[in-house]
């Protein structure tokens, strides 16, 4: 089977994560906002020759103009250039940013227009980096809209069983894939959470401490659904640092 050669130029992108290849290469694994997640070889950028000035662009969390050519599997580098987007990222901020780098890193399909997810990541990214302490908010938000944007979106605002919309003062028995309901379901497994959380959720206002903590707790059993058993090294680091 014939693979065709593809030409990706001027291409918006940050970088999710790199790591060494032979003696003075990198593959970069690029969030591209046209065409999602693509892995290329960097090649020689790790040679004193190139002054290192590439390399520094490889980073994670690097704002880039890219152009990337080669086979489907693993493009080569041909270009790359610094936007004028940067993100100073440090302590519980950076961990959080390397945690949406790999859910990325895990979810993100291939060659694909992700142009809505690319936004918002540059959004979350850019108050990350503004120095503010109240980011889990906007990192409960990015998870549901990347859920959305995968086809697993969750349903918020009316009970699964009778149609009718979410009351905030009751409190309802969620079940993926389904939804929420006021009755017990037979399902083993399913969150209690209540109607205000689910509605908080629903439009982005978690100023709620509960509906805060419901919100993660419902959006960290979603997408364990699809991240499987192996677990996000983010995760655990963060958990060892800040416990």
């Amino acid at each position: 089977m014939i693979t065709s050669r593809i030409n990706l130029d001027q291409q918006h992108s940050v970088v999710l994560h790199s790591y060494h290849y032979q003696n003075s290469s990198l593959i970069v694994n690029f969030f591209l906002k046209n065409h999602g997640k693509v892995s290329a070889i960097a090649k020689g950028v790790n040679t004193k020759k190139s002054g290192g000035n590439h390399s520094v662009l490889l980073q994670p969390f690097q704002s880039t103009i890219v152009s990337l050519t080669g086979k489907q599997e693993l493009l080569i580098l041909k270009n790359i250039e610094a936007t004028d987007i940067h993100w100073q990222l440090s302590g519980k901020a950076l961990y959080c940013a390397y945690y949406i780098n790999e859910l990325l890193l895990r979810l993100l399909p291939s060659y694909s227009d992700c142009s809505d997810i690319f936004i918002l990541y540059n959004k979350v990214m850019t108050i990350l980096a503004s120095g503010l302490e109240y980011f889990e908010a906007p990192l409960r938000f990015f998870e549901l809209k990347l859920l959305e944007f995968l086809g697993y979106g969750l349903n918020l605002e009316f009970d699964c069983e009778s149609d009718a919309s979410i009351n905030r003062d009751k409190n309802y028995y969620y079940v993926l894939y389904s939804g929420a309901s006021e009755n017990k379901p037979m399902a083993s497994q399913y969150l209690v959470i209540s109607g205000q959380s689910l509605l908080d959720l629903a439009h982005n206002q978690l100023s709620n401490p509960q509906s805060l903590q419901q919100s993660k707790q419902l959006l960290k059993w979603a997408l364990a659904e699809h991240l499987g058993h192996q677990p996000l090294k983010s995760r655990e680091i963060f958990k060892q640092l800040y416990s």
